[in-house]
């Protein structure tokens, strides 16, 4: 991982907790950029808005990092990824953050610039994709396979075997029984239990989880 000062991109509730694994990780973070007026509410202290992304210079000798959350299309999953895929176009680069206290096995498979954040725990053999977020306290069992951009929320857990697809988003305190396969970009309501994948378009809401509703 890169030891570069880091530029964080979205001043927003996630932004600002990125920027804060950051400092505890001993990097560098020169600020936040956002198009969004209303960012500013939100950031650290000491840690200013430098304006919107297009203030942002690929020579500048600093990475970017994604401080865009999400949990679906109208909240911003998709943005996110194509922010970041925008900027890299560009020629700026992305880097990953890792809490001091995430527990990370040195036999789990972690992708370019994926945000692993406090106590989160990824276990042996898991698999984690490029631009994923394992959020607060969630956990990536053995033998995972998360896909790209996918965001695990506060608390999820994904047991033993479990695969997701790229893009999706696992709600905060949601369980994945072992071994289940889910598309990708399915969502996953917080709180959710799913025992088996199910089938059509929705969410996966409920005790146990079934389809419902749209996206």
């Amino acid at each position: 991982m890169s030891d570069r000062p880091v530029i964080v991109v979205g001043a927003g509730g996630h932004g600002a907790v990125v920027a804060d694994a950051l400092l505890a990780q001993g990097r560098t973070v020169l600020g936040f950029v956002d198009k969004s007026a209303k960012a500013a509410k939100t950031l650290l202290p000491g840690i200013d808005l430098l304006g919107s992304d297009d203030s942002l210079d690929p020579g500048g000798g600093y990475d970017l990092v994604n401080g865009i959350g999400g949990t679906g299309d109208a909240a911003g999953r998709d943005r996110r990824r194509a922010v970041q895929l925008r900027l890299e176009a560009l020629g700026f680069r992305f880097t990953g953050v890792r809490h001091p206290s995430a527990v990370v096995s040195p036999h789990a498979a972690i992708g370019e610039g994926v945000q692993l954040l406090a106590r989160c725990v990824v276990q042996p053999a898991a698999r984690v994709g490029a631009g994923a977020i394992i959020n607060t306290g969630a956990i990536i069992e053995h033998d995972c396979r998360v896909g790209a951009f996918t965001h695990c929320a506060s608390g999820a857990i994904l047991c033993g075997g479990v695969e997701v697809g790229q893009g999706a988003h696992i709600g905060a305190g949601a369980v994945i029984r072992q071994g289940v396969r889910l598309e990708a970009r399915v969502v996953v309501g917080a709180g959710a239990v799913v025992l088996e994948a199910g089938e059509g378009e929705g969410m996966l809401i409920g005790v146990p989880a079934r389809r419902r509703g749209t996206v």
